[in-house]
């Protein structure tokens, strides 16, 4: 009974995660500043490597750091590509196409049903 309890548990959460992740996203794409920014190189960031991307806005000229992900493909220097970001809070921005955050999406709703799966497993033993 606590390993159904346990398998529930982290299926739910894994499902939550992806659903949040999703629901973050899709609100920065409907709801966020759309832009076309450019890839102007690397920086450190506080959170590891970032890309600094720089675009025009009726305000000015910006630069938004954009963390980079650890493995997969990334940006190239000069690269155009589609931003969207909150202008009230600049740490929420993506990428379109952004495979890391795509990813992460992917892999929690996989991880909620290999959990369900082997929740299965279990109760027919």
């Amino acid at each position: 009974m606590f390993n159904f309890i346990i398998f529930i548990l982290g299926a739910v959460l894994m499902f939550y995660m992806a659903l949040r992740s999703r629901a973050q996203r899709h609100k920065l794409c409907t709801k966020g500043q759309k832009v076309s920014a450019r890839v102007a190189g690397l920086a450190q960031s506080r959170h590891g490597a970032a890309y600094v991307l720089e675009f025009e806005t009726a305000g000015g000229s910006h630069r938004l750091h954009y963390p980079k992900a650890a493995k997969g493909k990334g940006f190239a220097e000069g690269e155009t590509v589609t931003l969207y970001y909150d202008p009230d809070d600049l740490e929420k921005m993506y990428v379109e196409g952004d495979k890391a955050v795509l990813g992460a999406e992917v892999l929690y709703a996989a991880l909620g049903v290999v959990l369900l799966v082997l929740m299965a497993g279990f109760v027919r033993l």
